[in-house]
């Protein structure tokens, strides 16, 4: 595996919170696709709309089902999109290219008693202080882990209760910060010190921590509590805007609060919210 496919799939696990198995389908068609590009002599800087198109052609000759080329077409998509988000290409060669449409599939949202049981685990040393800031601070903002990560201390209003957030392509927002993630990072910075340029939570080190050392974290948290799957980063940001919604917030706040550009993004949440209303009518109604 290249070091591109790796990193692609290390964000599309912590940040994005793909699952095990679209992970492990995604790995194969990079592979895939990586031998197609050896046997036609070109390498992924080089690739272009034709090279995806004749990738396509070629799955459709073989017999593969529809459903498996719209999956390879969605990866490709992804994987050229994130190595443009991180510089690594000028142009994304699918760009230009109309993708089968899908159903979005739903996201595995934390239930409440699910994200307080694991803060519940945190222990009370310095490294669980850090922890439990960084982990208060995604579920009571809603933010990406790239947003958090990427947050140096000078953006944090502890006064104001506010933080600031860099997010894609360089937009920025100001959230609100609740009670108990305040209290974590006052806990946190009173115990590590450091200037205004440092990383708002960092390694122990002070040094800024990595995707996948959360994700580790968050396994690790999750097995301590007892639940049967770890959350993944984003999946707090999910549990943020569902238990919002919940609560009877206006998905317009919400939108403006998780940064999306579009409602219709928010509005997924609102399906998961539906999906458990339905599960709860189906349960207890006598002619459900």
């Amino acid at each position: 595996m290249d070091g591109e496919t790796r990193e692609f799939l290390s964000w599309a696990e912590a940040e994005a919170g793909w699952r095990p198995n679209t992970l492990a389908a995604y790995r194969r068609d990079l592979a895939d696709f990586a031998t197609f590009l050896e046997r036609r002599r070109t390498t992924i800087a080089r690739v272009r709309a034709k090279d995806v198109l004749a990738y396509l052609r070629q799955l459709r000759r073989s017999g593969r089902a529809e459903a498996t080329l719209g999956r390879r077409f969605a990866c490709l998509r992804s994987f050229f999109r994130f190595l443009m988000a991180e510089g690594r290409l000028r142009a994304d060669p699918t760009g230009t290219l109309d993708a089968p449409r899908k159903w979005r599939t739903l996201p595995r949202v934390p239930a409440r008693d699910e994200v307080e049981a694991l803060l519940g685990v945190i222990p009370h040393t310095a490294r669980g202080r850090r922890d439990r800031a960084l982990f208060e601070l995604l579920y009571a903002t809603g933010a990406r882990i790239g947003e958090v990560l990427g947050a140096a201390r000078r953006d944090y209003h502890g006064d104001l209760e506010i933080l600031r957030l860099h997010g894609k392509g360089g937009k920025q927002r100001v959230v609100p910060v609740g009670r108990a993630a305040r209290t974590a990072l006052a806990e946190y910075h009173k115990a590590e010190p450091a200037g205004p340029h440092a990383p708002l939570v960092g390694s122990l080190r002070g040094r800024p921590l990595t995707r996948d050392r959360v994700l580790r974290m968050l396994r690790e948290y999750a097995a301590a509590a007892g639940l049967r799957a770890a959350p993944s980063p984003h999946g707090l940001r999910h549990a943020y805007a569902t238990h919002m919604l919940e609560g009877n917030a206006d998905i317009r706040a919400v939108q403006e609060l998780l940064g999306h550009a579009s409602v219709a993004t928010t509005q997924l949440y609102t399906h998961v919210e539906q999906e458990r209303l339905r599960s709860i009518h189906a349960k207890y109604h006598p002619r459900a």
